[in-house]
């Protein structure tokens, strides 16, 4: 495994365990059907969270969720749409975004929700 796919594999179970930990229930992790992926899928208060996880080892030049652009944007929609009817939901979805700096053993979290939207 490379340094940069160890740093997103700690990166996500940072983020399920901080979703835990407030309350959500992780359904998924690394849900994929076909090219279609989404880092994280969870549960709270009868809503759908698809969370998508930006993990860097710096935020010198950009701050992780930054590195969203529109393609991975529209490439998460029509993932999360694939989520939706392959286990035919019909509770509301929002889109949410954890970005995740590390520094040496040490990491901050920021918990963006509702960060993208469908009509991207």
């Amino acid at each position: 495994m490379t340094d940069k796919q160890i740093t997103g594999k700690t990166g996500e179970q940072i983020a399920a365990d901080y979703l835990r930990n407030n309350g959500f229930k992780i359904l998924h992790i690394n849900w994929q059907q076909g090219q279609k992926e989404l880092d994280i899928v969870a549960e709270k208060n009868n809503r759908l969270h698809v969370v998508e996880v930006r993990s860097l080892k710096s935020n010198f030049f950009v701050e992780p969720y930054q590195s969203i652009n529109k393609a991975k944007q529209r490439r998460l929609i029509a993932a999360t749409d694939a989520y939706i009817q392959r286990y035919k939901l019909t509770m509301e979805v929002q889109v949410d975004v954890i970005s995740i700096v590390f520094c040496g053993s040490e990491h901050s979290l920021e918990y963006l929700p509702n960060a993208i939207y469908p009509g991207i």
